[in-house]
């Protein structure tokens, strides 16, 4: 089996338009999933929820799949919030996805996306950032992978000596996350888009130092253009630090494939 990108959006998510043809076009043959977005938002955010079209979705990857040999699987991407864990979990019930992304994208006031050093205070912000996800990994036991570690954090410059704040945190999400079998995702468009690989560098030792032992490596794609954005940059990556392999998820269940060796640069 072929290793691919496994945290993608279409039109069926708010923040993109492309479609599924596209990234079919692109992938070469090799399995496709797109997450697309689940955000329930309260009431002191001028944001609709967000809820996925899921038998529109189930209807589209249907009739592509007549057409492309049955390559299409799957997913959502859940935007976790405490308040909302039971609509969370009614959405999700009896739904067949392949995959399930947990994120923490806002705490119930604000985006995350939205926040700098002029807003809330970095060390204020690792603080809350983090006890939201930790939160999530205690409660949000659907998930397969935890999506971009460092998303509360895409607007801040932090350096690894000021993420260590947190490290007692963070040893306590990824010691959940193992328990949970859960995947810690390597976000090449946090990485390489946002500047923060040197914050994965530190993840992955720091995931593997409590035993965990799979890993992703998806693109969080919004246009074709970046489908695998920077595999082989990730891949180098990770081999680097000692992993050999990482996880592909079918009916949410993983399976080990070995880390490619040949990718061409994008």
């Amino acid at each position: 089996m072929h290793y691919y990108d496994q945290h993608m959006h279409t039109h069926f998510s708010p923040d993109s338009v492309e479609t599924f043809e596209h990234y079919l076009e692109r992938s070469a043959g090799k399995n496709l999933i797109t997450t697309e977005h689940l955000d329930f938002f309260s009431t002191e955010q001028a944001s609709d929820d967000v809820i996925p079209d899921f038998d529109g979705y189930s209807a589209e990857i249907e009739r592509l799949n007549q057409l492309y040999g049955n390559r299409i699987l799957k997913g959502i991407e859940v935007g976790f919030t405490h308040p909302d864990k039971e609509r969370i979990q009614k959405f999700l019930k009896d739904k067949d996805y392949d995959l399930i992304l947990m994120s923490i994208h806002h705490n119930g006031k604000y985006g995350f996306m939205q926040l700098s050093n002029d807003d809330v205070p970095l060390e204020n912000q690792l603080k809350e950032y983090y006890n939201l996800m930790l939160q999530g990994v205690r409660e949000f036991k659907n998930a397969n992978v935890l999506a971009h570690f460092d998303f509360g954090l895409r607007s801040y410059e932090l350096s690894v000596a000021e993420l260590r704040i947190v490290e007692p945190k963070l040893m306590e999400i990824f010691k959940e996350a193992v328990q949970q079998d859960m995947a810690l995702e390597l976000n090449t468009r946090s990485m390489y888009r946002y500047g923060n690989a040197h914050l994965y560098e530190y993840a992955i030792d720091l995931y593997r130092s409590v035993g965990g032992t799979l890993f992703t490596v998806s693109s969080d794609a919004h246009v074709v253009e970046d489908y695998e954005l920077r595999f082989k940059d990730a891949f180098t990556m990770l081999r680097e630090h000692g992993v050999d392999q990482l996880a592909v998820f079918q009916k949410q269940q993983p399976t080990f494939v070995e880390l490619p060796q040949n990718v061409s640069a994008q």
